[in-house]
C-alpha cells in the first residue's frame, strides 16, 4: 500500500479564508456563529486526519499547522468579541453602557467633533453609544452588561420599527469599527450619527403591549 502524504496546509491560507468568512455580515458573536465556527474546525481536522499515514512527520506537521491555525481562529473570535480590542485607530471605549456619566447629548457631540477631525470610526462608536444612551435616558432600553450592538439595534427596533433597517445597518458598521481590521467610511460614520439625531428628537412607537406596559 502507498502510504497517503499529508495535505498541504498553508497558514497563510487559512488565515485569509478565515477572515474572508469573518467580514460577512452574517457572522457575529452569537451562539450560531460559534456553532459555525466549531463545526468547521471539526470538519475541517477530521479531512486532515483521513489525509495521513500516521507516520510521526506527518503528524508533527499537521499538529504544528493546527495549532497555527487556531491561534489565529482564537484571536479572530476574541477581537470580533471586543475581547482583543483594535489598536491605535480607535481611541474610544467600545462598550455600550461605557462612561455613564455622559449624557446621549454629550456622546452625539463627541460623535460629530469626531467626524470633523477625520476619526469616522470613533465616530461611528460615539454615535451608537448616544443611540443606546438616549433610549436608556428615555426608559425605552434596558442596556445589559455586554449588550452587542445588534441586539441593541433590535431592541430600538420595537418602539422605532420604521427605521429597523437602518438601525441594523448602523449596527453593522458599529462592528466594523469596533472589531474588524477595516475601518468605516465617513458616510457610514455620518448616517449613524445623523439617524441617532433623528431618534432622539422623535416620538417613540408605543403601540406594542411591551412598550405600553413598560
Amino acid at each position: 500500500m502507498i502510504p497517503l502524504s499529508p495535505p498541504d496546509v498553508d497558514p497563510d491560507e487559512a488565515r485569509r479564508r478565515m477572515l474572508e468568512e469573518l467580514s460577512k455580515s452574517e457572522y457575529d458573536d452569537s451562539p450560531g456563529f460559534v456553532t459555525w465556527l466549531l463545526g468547521m474546525l471539526e470538519t475541517w481536522l477530521m479531512n486532515v486526519l483521513d489525509g495521513i499515514d500516521g507516520s510521526s512527520a506527518a503528524q508533527a506537521g499537521i499538529f504544528v499547522a493546527l495549532a497555527v491555525l487556531l491561534v489565529v481562529v482564537a484571536f479572530l473570535v476574541l477581537r470580533r468579541t471586543g475581547l482583543i480590542r483594535r489598536g491605535a485607530e480607535l481611541t474610544v471605549e467600545t462598550a455600550l453602557d461605557a462612561e455613564e456619566s455622559l449624557s446621549a447629548a454629550q456622546l452625539r457631540t463627541a460623535a460629530r467633533e469626531a467626524i470633523e477631525a477625520g476619526r469616522t470610526d470613533d465616530a461611528t462608536v460615539l454615535a451608537m453609544r448616544a443611540l443606546v444612551r438616549d433610549l436608556d435616558e428615555r426608559t425605552l432600553l434596558d442596556v445589559t452588561d455586554g449588550m452587542t450592538a445588534h441586539e441593541a439595534a433590535g431592541a430600538a427596533a420595537v418602539p422605532f420599527p420604521d427605521l429597523r433597517s437602518r438601525l441594523q445597518l448602523g449596527a453593522e458598521a458599529f462592528d466594523t469599527a469596533a472589531y474588524s481590521f477595516r475601518t468605516t467610511g465617513a458616510k457610514q460614520a455620518q448616517d449613524l450619527v445623523r439617524l441617532t439625531e433623528y431618534i432622539a428628537e422623535s416620538s417613540p412607537d408605543l403601540t406594542d403591549p411591551a412598550q405600553v406596559t413598560a
